[in-house]
């Protein structure tokens, strides 16, 4: 037999330098598994049971790989694609951005051990320039769609929305119910490429729809009564209402078109997206998710933070029109 297959008998006997490199392949994944448990102890003292965990960085080189996470750890710097959406993303005092996905944000490239950079991005472009790589991820408020899903990976839900609907009062008076509101003489004003104005779309077919490309306008022309009513998330929605409460008014209660919100990755990027996946799942589990929500969506205790003076506000919302389509 062993005249018979000589190939096989080479086979079978592993050469010198097969067993060195998996004796040095065994001892690579052993380090990591030792290091990823903790058990690689940088620091003399806790050797010593001193009890003090610091967290240092391992000092083992990053892996090579084709994933967009692997990019950004050897590039140093983490870009974020986002659009303006109070209070996911909105403008500063300063003019820098604050809001709840900043937040995000930033805490993503807190934990990955790299810088950040915001690309400001019109809401409409958002999808085409991350395909095109202006950036790494939307960090967004970017809802999941069955449409977006043909364009885009989406990672695991780490929020959730609704839309609502808003009225001019004295523009709408005697339309009450659903089927008042679904009239081709009624206009819907919403922000274009949004779940709103999909949820317009979907449920007030014969309406007008018109589409505007940001909340300032939006509002701005559901106060003059340019159009008879808006759709906005429902936090927004009751922001407005609370804002101008003689003016606007929730013709009924129903939200519509609820949606998961979730990071978004270009198509084929398997390990990138479970490294977000692994974000998500332990930041929701410490709760650090829910409390940045609550402090966003639940109180009023950013409000001072807001750029309030005009030309900040103009110059702010401008950078947001600027994309290379």
């Amino acid at each position: 037999m062993q005249n018979e297959c000589p190939m096989m008998e080479r086979a079978s006997r592993p050469s010198e330098h097969a067993s060195t490199a998996r004796a040095v392949i065994r001892g690579f994944v052993l380090a990591v598994a030792l290091a990823s448990s903790g058990l690689l102890l940088a620091d003399p003292g806790m050797a010593r049971g001193s009890g003090e965990v610091h967290d240092e960085p391992m000092s083992l080189a990053w892996p090579e790989g084709g994933s967009v996470i692997d990019e950004v750890r050897r590039r140093g710097l983490l870009k974020v694609g986002v659009g303006l959406f109070e209070p996911w993303v909105m403008c500063g005092a300063n003019g820098d951005l604050i809001g709840y996905e900043i937040d995000v944000g930033r805490e993503m490239a807190e934990d990955w051990g790299v810088r950040i950079r915001f690309v400001r991005t019109d809401w409409y472009y958002i999808v085409p320039a991350l395909i095109e790589e202006e950036f790494d991820l939307i960090v967004s408020g970017m809802g999941i769609t069955p449409r977006r899903s043909l364009l885009v990976n989406f990672s695991v839900p780490y929020s959730e929305f609704g839309t609502a609907i808003v009225a001019n009062t004295v523009r709408t008076a005697g339309l009450r119910s659903r089927s008042d509101f679904d009239n081709p003489d009624v206009v819907f004003g919403v922000r274009a490429g949004t779940v709103p104005e999909q949820a317009v779309a979907n449920h007030f077919r014969i309406a007008e729809l018109r589409p505007f490309d940001t909340d300032t306008d939006l509002l701005g022309a559901l106060l003059a009564g340019d159009v008879h009513a808006a759709a906005a998330d429902q936090v927004k929605a009751t922001r407005w209402l609370d804002g101008h409460p003689a003016l606007l008014h929730r013709p009924f209660e129903e939200l519509f078109n609820k949606v998961p919100e979730a990071v978004a990755l270009r198509k084929g990027d398997v390990d990138g997206l479970n490294v977000v996946n692994s974000w998500v799942a332990h930041h929701r589990t410490s709760g650090w998710l829910g409390e940045r929500r609550r402090y966003w969506f639940e109180t009023r205790d950013w409000a001072g933070r807001v750029a309030s003076d005009p030309d900040v506000v103009q110059r702010c919302e401008e950078s947001f029109d600027q994309n290379p389509y």
